[in-house]
């Protein structure tokens, strides 16, 4: 058999023609997908679902799926709407010799020339160097402005101005200036996407991407996004080795936050456990921030609870399909390892601000890889430190200041600032009828209900933005 003649796709898939064979492997995470259908000795494949409908018939949408998106999950890893068609997942392989079809999986970090990550990044940068970053002054674009000063390149910072940090400063990185653009949040939000594709425009994912599509506009280069390094470079405490110095974890967060616990015992029985708290009862009355007597893990939270109004059907709907699949996620993530897991993970939950995101890079990724748990994080003086491979190259520079936020948490901001601006207005859309309470999943009531309380609005305003993005894409309205 002569050697196979292998290209990459932009989907990230890597297709190899050899004598008598043809293979498709996803090798690493991307955020464009790619699309298969296997029928009697005949593969079919597209990064376009549309490729996969016959005569522009629209697929009648899952309930399940629908709630699951609202509730801000992400449907299977190999899922999508039509039947039969399934997306090519990382680690596996799609095989077609005169045999047949074989799928097959394997899950090995991508192979790439050992390096370090400060090289693998820049190596994943545009190489001519006439690039833009998305600049949000948190630590992963902060590492990428340092790394590209580091290469010798002079990108521009371009800063989304979403209105309440006007002015706000901003790290500054030695030879690089900030660029802001000043992004109405309703301008942003008051596109309801492509309302007439086989999926629902969620906003999690397209609004970032109108971010980016705005920002590379207003520069007039490729965008490059860095949002999903922390999530990569990144160790849990439980993964570092204490050893001899274990003793460090009494004084250490989160192990003081209510007193100081009092034996290794209990310190090292905390890290098995992912949320904890101190009840108030283990408290001594008049004292706050006492020893604890016992550590509890709540109970899990209920997984409706991020859905609105949803009805009892829906709640029964919902369960039924987020049990299968958080059983699949769980599986193909477990199968993945770390690394490609924390990738894979990133890029499903979240949209991308940039056209090229370093994170993705097979060369990043195996350099990652590459990373002891000790490389990643430490304690000292008290604290667990992460992420310290992104933060050398910024206290070398001494860049301090960059912001500390949860993912997504501009995005909650920007959606509950707009849903108060237009409330009355999407209230009065919501009286002339709802297609996800056509399906009985949804209490147009409540809806409505949260719409005049403000607090209730805020406290659930992406939720309430992913019931009005589908329910528009359900209704095919503008």
């Amino acid at each position: 058999m002569a050697e196979p003649a292998s290209r990459p796709l932009p989907s990230g898939v890597r297709v190899e023609h050899g004598a008598g064979s043809f293979t498709l492997r996803r090798e690493a995470p991307c955020r464009r997908p790619l699309y298969y259908r296997l029928d009697f000795g005949r593969l079919e494949w597209s990064d376009d679902l549309s490729d996969f409908v016959v005569d522009g018939e629209r697929p009648v949408p899952d309930p399940g799926l629908l709630l699951t998106l609202i509730q801000g999950g992400s449907p299977a890893p190999d899922g999508s709407p039509l039947d039969g068609v399934r997306r090519l997942t990382v680690g596996t392989q799609l095989r077609v010799t005169r045999d047949g079809i074989s799928l097959t999986r394997r899950a090995t970090p991508p192979i790439a020339r050992p390096t370090g990550l400060l090289d693998a990044v820049t190596a994943a940068l545009p190489g001519s160097g006439r690039y833009a970053i998305a600049y949000s002054g948190g630590l992963g674009s902060a590492f990428l402005a340092a790394t590209a000063v580091a290469a010798g390149h002079r990108p521009v910072l371009v800063h989304a101005d979403l209105g309440w940090d006007a002015g706000s400063p901003l790290p500054d990185i030695p030879g690089l200036a900030v660029e802001r653009v000043r992004v109405d949040p309703d301008e942003l939000l008051g596109h309801h996407g492509n309302l007439d594709g086989l999926t629902p425009p969620v906003p999690d994912v397209d609004v970032p991407q109108r971010v980016g599509r705005i920002l590379a506009a207003h520069v007039g280069l490729p965008l490059v996004d860095g949002g999903l390094l922390e999530d990569l470079v990144s160790v849990r405490l439980p993964d570092l080795s204490i050893g001899l110095r274990g003793r460090r974890l009494l004084s250490c967060e989160p192990f003081h936050i209510a007193g100081t616990l009092r034996t290794l015992a209990q310190a090292r029985e905390l890290l098995t456990k992912a949320i904890v708290y101190v009840p108030e009862r283990s408290r001594p009355r008049g004292e706050q921030g006492a020893t604890p007597t016992d550590v509890v893990v709540p109970p899990s939270p209920n997984i409706v609870s991020a859905v609105p109004g949803i009805t009892d059907t829906g709640t029964s709907v919902l369960e039924s399909t987020h049990r299968g699949t958080m059983a699949l996620w769980k599986e193909h993530l477990d199968f993945l390892g770390p690394v490609l897991a924390r990738a894979t993970a990133g890029a499903e939950e979240r949209g991308a601000i940039g056209q090229f995101s370093p994170a993705l890079d097979p060369g990043v990724l195996a350099a990652v890889a590459r990373l002891a748990p000790g490389r990643i994080g430490r304690l000292r003086h008290g604290t667990f430190q992460n992420h310290l491979p992104l933060r050398e190259p910024l206290s070398r520079l001494g860049v301090t200041g960059f912001r500390r936020t949860a993912p997504g948490t501009w995005l909650r901001r920007v959606t509950a600032v707009h849903l108060h601006r237009q409330r009355r207005a999407i209230a009065a859309e919501w009286e002339r009828g709802s297609a996800l309470a056509d399906l009985g999943l949804i209490d147009v009531h409540a809806v409505r209900a949260l719409l005049r309380d403000g607090r209730s609005l805020a406290d659930n305003a992406l939720p309430v933005l992913r019931i009005l993005s589908i329910d528009r894409w359900l209704r095919g309205v503008a």
